[in-house]
Parts: structure tokens; sequence; C-alpha cells
């Protein structure tokens, strides 16, 4: 019987790939200047391409970096975890691309992580919570089976139980970015 663990190195063999070309990169990012915020916990943060953006354009905040890739931490300049810290608010919490791949052939747990994070970045969060999900509707063949998708109307319901909410489709053909404001 075939070995089915793919774990994150599987995906992402290396620390240093992000998946997404710098325009795409900025495109993403660029939601966030619509919001007022002095403070991000970014979970799932990879190499912190979102400190690296945020610093480009001229923000002065304070920036927590987590990821479960230590290899991928090792080349951020700004505090990292491996857990999110406890006991800490922020103003925004980003969760860009989390919970993207169908880690160890495992759909329902891993959508159940994205639910468990954002729950997370729930309690983490004083103003906003951005998270990007994969869009089911234009998912097909292999990619159907090595992504985690969701409709719209999944999406929806998963913002609606974090606070008021605005979906975002079309910045990336392939993803929706929802932005939720706390009550």
């Amino acid at each position: 019987m075939a070995d089915r663990t793919r774990g994150i190195t599987y995906f992402y063999p290396k620390a240093e790939s992000t998946g997404y070309s710098p325009e795409l990169t900025e495109k993403r990012f660029s939601v966030l200047r619509q919001l007022n915020f002095k403070s991000v916990l970014d979970i799932g943060s990879g190499m912190c391409n979102l400190h690296k953006w945020l610093k480009q354009n001229d923000y002065n905040v304070k920036y927590d970096a987590v990821d479960i890739r230590e290899d991928a931490l090792a080349l951020c300049d700004c505090d990292t975890f491996t857990e999110v810290p406890k006991r800490r608010k922020y103003d925004l919490v980003c969760l860009f691309g989390t919970v993207t791949y169908n880690i160890d052939e495992d759909k329902e747990g891993n959508r159940q992580l994205l639910k468990d994070l954002l729950e997370v970045a729930a309690k983490s969060s004083k103003k906003y919570i951005v998270f990007t999900v994969v869009k089911r509707e234009v998912v097909q063949g292999l990619s159907a089976l090595r992504l985690v998708s969701y409709t719209r109307k999944e999406v929806e319901a998963l913002a609606s139980s974090l606070g008021k909410y605005i979906v975002i489709d079309d910045v990336d053909p392939d993803e929706y970015i929802i932005i939720v404001t706390k009550d």
C-alpha cells in the first residue's frame, strides 16, 4: 500500500516558495489598505511576505508571525512563533493561504483545521480577521484532489460566525479574500 502522507513540505519543498507572483502578492495584500490597524498577527506567515509588503508600503505596525515551518520562520526578521501567542491581542489577524493544500489527503480534517484557526484568530483579534480560501468553482482535475476548496456559500457561513464580513472575489481568480470586522 502506498504511503499517503503528504505534509506541508510535499507541497512546499522549500521555505522560500510562496506560490504567488509579485504582482498577485501585491494585489492580494493591497486589500489591507482599506483597514486601520497598528498590530498584525500573520498565521501561516511562511517567510513573512506580508511583513515585507507592510514595510515596503511604510506601515508602522507591530508584526508577529506564526508558522509550523521553522525553516520559513528562520527567514523572517520579526518576532516569530510556532503557535499562536496566548493572551495577546492584535488589531488585524491574517490567514493568507493557510490550510489551502489537502495535507495528508484529509480534506475534512483540513477544513476543521481552518475552522479551528479562525476561532483562534477571533480570540486574538481586536478589529479584523482577513483570510483566503480556494474557490471550489474553479478547482478541477488533479487540483481538486490537492486543494481544500470552498463554495461562496460555505465561505459566507464561515465568515458570518466571526462578525460582519465582505467577500472579495475579483483580486485572485482562484481565491476568495474575506475581510471580517469584529462586532
